[in-house]
């Protein structure tokens, strides 16, 4: 299992924050004056669970956590689902069994 090196963390979790920002569960990504870390406190716990190899279900709570708790926006299964699902491709398919 290898160890990140720092640039390599860096490209790790600006990846996650990329991800997140397409997801974009506000709908405030469109606009370019709007700052681009606005998903910034999700990108951690996130990446802990992709660490885990945490299934589908685990990754869909976790997100039911931040977009219905922490955004009080409606959870929507298909949305979260399918964001669960590329999220945990990105992390097998690129980072898989690294660390930092």
């Amino acid at each position: 299992m290898p160890r990140l090196s720092k640039e390599q963390s860096r490209q790790r979790w600006a990846e996650l924050r990329a991800l997140w920002n397409e997801f974009d569960p506000i709908g405030v990504m469109a606009d370019p004056a709007w700052p681009r870390n606005e998903y910034e406190a999700y990108v951690g716990p996130t990446m802990r669970l992709l660490e885990q190899d945490a299934g589908i279900d685990e990754i869909i709570k976790c997100l039911d956590a931040a977009v219905a708790g922490s955004m009080g926006l409606e959870h929507e299964d298909d949305k979260a689902k399918t964001f669960a699902c590329r999220l945990r491709d990105w992390f097998r398919d690129k980072w898989s069994g690294t660390y930092v």
